[in-house]
């Protein structure tokens, strides 16, 4: 049979799971991606992390993440995370909408889950866990809330970054909000201009909102308190999987995926050439559900956010609730590996999935 998960990993990273393992104690990174629904075929793996290894991690640990990475990251930083995920997991599997929501509704809806979900975290708790929101500050055309104004921009930032990715710093700089002192081992920042802003109780929740405004889909946030002005969007615009080179000097990245698959950012998700550059995951981990798991669900697939569109509430839902309460599998399976006497030979080169 199958196994549930896929192991992947970097160079530096492959080595030293060839020679240590991988432990609690060994990781100075987490990353969470874009992905909306997407996160439901990893809530448990996140359960299992958040119970039995961040209280095992002796030095301080750097969360990042964009768009639901981003709040996934958040619940991780608070006083009690696994009570955030589960939280966050309630709140988001059951949105509800009118058969054509419009971008009000939903932004409204969002800011509910928000107020709801960052009622157990204020920041107190980031001592240890340093929290790193990334966000969009758009450009240009894209700046702008009217609808078909953000159509016909997102319709160049597309066209832009189908030939080269260099393109889309002409429409958004990456911004990262971040607990104070935080500290990301990036070895080298891209093409895109990178703002830091120090996480404030007067920005902690724009900055998480505005991670996750999805154009034409969610509403922009205006002007976060401390940053440079302007609208800023969802962070998976710049940052949709990563593809910076976050390499600690003294230990790993890990980051629980919910697919073997990686790309830059968000207008890349077409682009069956354009994939993460290997060298920039040298030191990460990447543990996601295998194609088999993934074909086992139902519908074939994880979810996604088109089964908005594509599904009623009710349906949508209980599809939802079928997808986490398979997805105890990949725990287990995960679970085991750490206890296997030969860890490496279940582990892939991240070259499979990079460039």
């Amino acid at each position: 049979m199958s196994q549930p998960i896929q192991i992947f990993a970097g160079q530096h990273a492959y080595e030293h799971i060839a020679e240590r393992g991988l432990k609690p104690e060994h990781i100075r990174v987490i990353m969470g991606a874009s992905g909306g629904p997407k996160w439901f075929v990893l809530s448990n793996l996140d359960r299992y992390l958040v119970n039995h290894w961040l209280p095992s991690m002796p030095d301080s640990v750097e969360l990042i993440g964009s768009s639901i990475g981003a709040w996934r990251m958040s619940a991780y930083a608070g006083a009690s995370p696994l009570s955030a995920i589960d939280l966050l997991e309630h709140e988001y599997l059951h949105q509800r909408y009118s058969g054509k929501p419009s971008i009000e509704e939903v932004s409204k809806s969002v800011h509910d889950l928000l107020d709801t979900f960052m009622s157990l975290d204020d920041l107190n708790h980031h001592h240890r866990k340093k929290l790193n929101i990334v966000s969009a500050r758009a450009k240009g055309l894209s700046r702008f809330e009217p609808k078909w104004i953000q159509g016909v921009a997102l319709a160049g930032v597309a066209f832009g970054n189908a030939i080269s990715r260099r393109s889309l710093p002409f429409w958004f700089d990456r911004v990262i909000f971040h607990s104070r002192e935080a500290s990301l081992p990036v070895q080298q920042w891209d093409q895109f201009h990178t703002r830091h802003v120090e996480l404030t109780r007067h920005n902690y929740r724009d900055a998480l909102l505005s991670s996750g405004a999805i154009p034409v889909v969610i509403e922009g946030v205006k002007n976060p308190s401390g940053a440079p002005s302007g609208m800023y969007r969802d962070g998976g615009m710049v940052d949709y999987h990563f593809d910076l080179p976050i390499k600690p000097k003294d230990g790993l990245v890990l980051y629980p995926h919910f697919a073997p698959m990686l790309k830059p950012g968000w207008f890349d998700k077409a682009l069956a050439w354009r994939k993460v550059q290997a060298q920039n995951y040298s030191h990460t981990v990447v543990i996601s559900p295998s194609r088999a798991f993934v074909e086992s669900l139902p519908y074939q697939k994880i979810p996604d956010r088109k089964d908005f569109e594509r599904l009623d509430n009710d349906t949508r839902i209980k599809y939802w609730l079928q997808v986490v309460d398979r997805n105890k599998a990949l725990t287990d399976a995960f679970d085991q590996w750490l206890h296997s006497p030969d860890m490496i030979a279940a582990v892939e080169p991240i070259s499979a999935l990079a460039r």
